[in-house]
């Protein structure tokens, strides 16, 4: 609570940024607050899964749909970040692990129909429900498919890759029982670097819960000092990943 109440007062608005793509990336996406074009029809979405008091199983228990949203779910403020990031970087490549009741494929490929979207979802009652949601809600082309330990299958590159709370351990749950080791969908630094192959120069990555355990913390921290990673921002709820050579290493925090 302390941290993030001094980075409210004392790390917005790109304070002590020297960096000018940082500072631009802060003030004009991070922390943009104008509406925009797509966030009514995405909100009305999110209400309509939020009313779903249907039962579903989820991580050996039984949920209402409706619970899953806010447990294992974006929060709307990040799921909005993620449509202004992929806004801003135009993605034709995005790879999204967790499939976030289809939200997630929905707000990162709402600045185009053009946008290619793969999500791995590692629970197949999730899944179903997220391809009705893309199905309905998406002009764009989004796959779904149920795996919770996903394999590169291709040598292409991707523009794009999310890291959502079904892979990185954020649920009340998990942290409470401690049964984070027995998942094998539990990201990890051997994870993050399995999937270095799929990014170039120009490739983004986002990582949910990164301060949401201390297991997480210090993956954060690996991550930060990896081979091919240049800028890491750590916002508190998640991370944000560049590997632009051109761009000088270091962690900011907003």
């Amino acid at each position: 609570m302390i941290n993030r109440l001094y980075r409210k007062i004392f790390c917005r608005g790109g304070h002590g940024i020297h960096s000018p793509f940082v500072f631009d990336l802060i003030t004009t996406v991070i922390e943009e607050k104008r509406p925009f074009y797509c966030y009514e029809q995405l909100s009305a979405v999110r209400r309509q899964i939020g009313e779903n008091c249907d039962k579903i199983e989820c991580c050996g228990r039984e949920y209402a749909v409706k619970d899953i949203l806010s447990r294992f779910c974006f929060s709307e403020r990040d799921s909005r970040l993620l449509f202004r990031l992929a806004n801003r970087f135009q993605p034709q490549s995005i790879y999204v692990f967790g499939s976030d009741l289809g939200l997630a494929p929905l707000y990162l490929t709402s600045w185009s129909e053009r946008a290619d979207c793969v999500v791995f979802e590692p629970v197949q009652s999730i899944a179903a429900i997220a391809r009705k949601i893309v199905y309905k809600y998406s002009p764009a082309s989004i796959n779904i498919s149920v795996s919770s330990n996903p394999e590169i299958t291709d040598n292409r590159f991707v523009d794009l890759i999310v890291w959502g709370n079904s892979y990185t351990d954020t649920s009340k749950e998990t942290r409470a029982t401690g049964d984070t080791d027995n998942r094998d969908n539990t990201f990890s630094i051997d994870t993050f670097r399995r999937f270095l192959p799929l990014v170039n120069d120009n490739s983004i990555m986002v990582i949910s819960g990164i301060n949401s355990s201390g297991k997480n913390r210090d993956t954060w921290k690996m991550v930060c000092v990896a081979p091919k990673v240049s800028v890491t921002i750590d916002l508190y709820s998640l991370g944000i990943v560049f590997f632009n050579p051109k761009l000088h290493r270091k962690t900011y925090k907003n």
